[in-house]
């Protein structure tokens, strides 16, 4: 997954789970640094950040459409 992120060529966003998330949060940060115009924010609810904090999650998609 990861060394295949430099051939992305459209801005990316990750939305991290934080810590109680059980996909590694630093590789995630690491796959956000090698894509492109990709950029990380951690929304700490886990897993299922977009069931959990809906609200956040939308804002942080909103606002990363938007830029």
């Amino acid at each position: 997954m990861v060394g295949l992120a430099a051939e992305i060529r459209l801005p990316t966003l990750i939305i991290a789970g934080g810590p109680d998330s059980h996909v590694p949060q630093d590789l995630l940060a690491e796959l956000a640094d090698r894509i492109p115009g990709g950029r990380i924010v951690t929304i700490p609810a886990g897993h299922h950040i977009h069931a959990e904090r809906p609200e956040e999650f939308v804002a942080a998609v909103h606002a990363f459409l938007k830029a």
